[in-house]
C-alpha cells in the first residue's frame, strides 16, 4: 500500500517574541487534559527555522519503505512530529532539529537538553502508556511523523499515514534489537541531513571508545545486566545480540556465554538465578523495597557475583537509574555517551584492578 499527499501550501505564521516560545514549551503538562498540547503551533514556529540548512543530498520525492507499506515524502519536511521511544526524539536533538510535537515522558532523561525541549511547540500530556494521540498530532500540522520502531498495529499506522508520511522500520523488530545508528540515519536521510547524522554517529561512537580506553580494567570481563520487576520477576537484559549486549561490548566487556540461554525467554526463574553470574552483575530495581526483598533471598545471595561483592544495584530515582532504559531500548547518539560513563564508573567500583 502506498500513501501520497498533495504538496501543501506554506502556512502563514504570526511573529511572536522568542520568550513566548520558551514559556509555551514549559507549560505544565498537569494543567492540560491528556492529549492536549502545550502551545499554539502557529505561534511558536515563527521564532525561526526548525531545521538546520539542508545538505542537498536527499532526493525528493523520497519513498519511505515501512513494514506497513510505502509512504512518500514529496519534499523536505519542515514540521516534524515525533512519537514513540526516546531514540526518535534524540535523533532530532542530536541534529539540532526541532520537532513540532513529542510525547510527555521525553522530559526527564539525563541527556535531554531542557532548553531545546522547551522550544518544542507541543509536548503532549499523552505518554506511551496512552493510545496514540492522533488528534493532537494532526493539530500540530506535521509534514513528517517519525515513529521508528513504535507503531505495531496496521490500522494505527494507516491512521497516522492519513495525517502525514510516516518514518518507520522496513521490518518490525523487537525492542531490544534496536540499532540506534539505523534510526539516526533514517532521520538524517528524511531531513536531508545525512552527513550531519554520520558525524553524530561518529562522535557518539568515539565518546564510547574514549570511555572504554579510560577503563582498561573492564576489557575482556563479562557483565550481566537485569531488572527486577518484582511481581513478574527478574528479566535478563544483556541477551546475545541485543541492544544491552552491544552497549557493554562497546565498552570493552566480552560477550557473556550465559546470555544465549535468555534470547527467546528473558525471564530468570528462582531456579536459574545462578545463571545471572558474571564478572560484574548489575541489577536495576523498581524501588528500594523490591531491592531489599531480593537481596534477602538466600538464592540470590548465593549467586557468585553477589557473594563476592561484584554486584551493583541501582533503584529507580537513584543517580544513574536512566541507565536501565538506555540498555533496554533507549540507546542513541545522545544517551550512549552518558550511559557508558555511568556504567563504567559503577562497574569499576566492583572490579579488582
Amino acid at each position: 500500500m502506498t500513501f501520497r499527499w498533495p504538496r501543501r501550501p506554506a502556512v502563514a505564521l504570526t511573529a511572536l517574541p522568542v520568550v513566548l516560545l520558551a514559556l509555551a514549551g514549559c507549560s505544565s503538562s498537569e494543567a492540560a487534559p491528556a492529549g492536549a498540547g502545550s502551545a499554539d503551533p502557529a505561534a511558536s514556529s515563527a521564532a525561526g527555522d526548525l531545521l538546520p540548512a539542508a545538505e542537498g543530498t536527499t532526493q525528493y520525492p523520497l519513498v519511505l519503505d515501512t513494514w506497513a507499506g510505502e509512504t512518500e515524502l514529496a519534499e523536505r519536511p519542515e514540521r516534524v512530529a515525533v512519537i514513540g521511544f526516546s531514540p526518535n526524539l534524540d535523533a532530532l536533538q542530536a541534529l539540532g532539529a526541532t520537532p513540532v510535537y513529542t510525547m510527555g515522558e521525553e522530559t526527564d532523561w539525563a541527556w535531554r537538553d531542557q532548553e531545546w525541549l522547551a522550544s518544542i511547540e507541543t509536548v503532549d500530556t499523552a505518554t506511551r502508556e496512552d493510545p496514540i494521540s492522533f488528534e493532537a498530532i494532526a493539530a500540530s500540522e506535521p509534514d513528517l511523523i517519525v515513529a521508528v520502531n513504535y507503531v505495531a498495529d496496521a490500522a494505527e499506522f494507516e491512521r497516522l499515514a492519513s495525517i502525514a508520511p510516516v518514518l518507520e522500520n522496513a521490518e518490525q523488530v523487537r525492542g531490544d534489537q534496536i540499532s540506534w545508528q539505523q534510526t539516526q540515519r533514517m532521520v538524517g536521510e528524511a531531513l536531508d541531513l545525512p552527513a550531519a547524522s554520520e558525524r553524530v554517529i561518529t562522535d557518539a561512537e568515539a565518546a564510547v571508545a574514549r570511555t572504554a580506553a579510560e577503563h582498561p580494567e573492564l576489557a575482556g570481563r563479562t557483565l550481566t545486566a537485569a531488572t527486577d520487576y518484582s511481581d513478574t520477576g527478574i528479566a535478563y537484559y544483556t541477551v546475545t545480540g541485543g541492544t544491552a549486549e552491544r552497549v557493554v561490548t562497546q565498552l570493552g566487556f566480552a560477550p557473556n556465554p550465559r546470555a544465549q540461554a535468555f534470547v527467546d525467554e528473558p525471564s530468570v526463574s528462582d531456579e536459574r538465578l545462578g545463571e545471572l553470574d558474571a564478572d560484574v552483575l548489575v541489577v536495576f530495581y523498581l524501588d528500594d523495597a523490591v531491592r531489599q526483598a531480593r537481596e534477602a533471598s538466600p538464592l540470590f545471595q548465593a549467586v557468585p557475583a553477589v557473594a563476592d561483592g561484584r554486584y551493583v544495584s541501582i533503584a529507580t530515582g537513584e543517580p544513574g537509574s536512566d541507565l536501565t532504559w538506555v540498555m533496554r531500548r533507549g540507546a542513541s547518539a545522545l544517551s550512549l555517551p552518558w550511559a557508558v560513563g555511568v556504567l563504567a564508573d559503577r562497574a569499576s567500583e566492583v572490579v579488582a584492578s
